[in-house]
């Protein structure tokens, strides 16, 4: 299937650009939270594993994406910002705190396992 969306000529086009793995990354963790919902998944699980464990490996892999494509510092804030413009429109406020959780575990990734150094 996803075959098939890279042979659509709009889609084509747009993976040219440099930056749209960072771009559909992100489109992915704003839609999963929606299709939690809609399957009725409870809460718990939702914030579990999806905002705590799902969006923090996918953050941290947007990190590494930022360094390894040689893209500017600020398509870190591209994920929280976007997560955090999701969470004032549904979720509770005390989400927000999950956007700068996503971008500590982005600047991790940038950092290249050069924690100690």
């Amino acid at each position: 299937m996803i075959d098939k969306l890279k042979h659509i000529p709009f889609i084509k086009k747009l993976n040219h650009y440099q930056a749209m793995p960072i771009i559909w990354w992100t489109i992915l963790v704003l839609l999963l939270p929606f299709i939690f919902s809609l399957c009725r998944i409870p809460t718990v699980w939702r914030v579990g594993l999806l905002f705590i464990v799902f969006n923090c490996l996918v953050s941290y892999h947007l990190g590494i994406l930022v360094k390894k494509i040689a893209l500017k510092w600020y398509w870190l804030l591209l994920l929280p910002v976007c997560f955090c413009l999701i969470v004032l429109i549904k979720y509770a406020n005390y989400n927000l705190l999950f956007g700068l959780i996503y971008l500590i575990f982005e600047i991790f990734g940038l950092m290249d396992r050069q924690f100690y150094k």
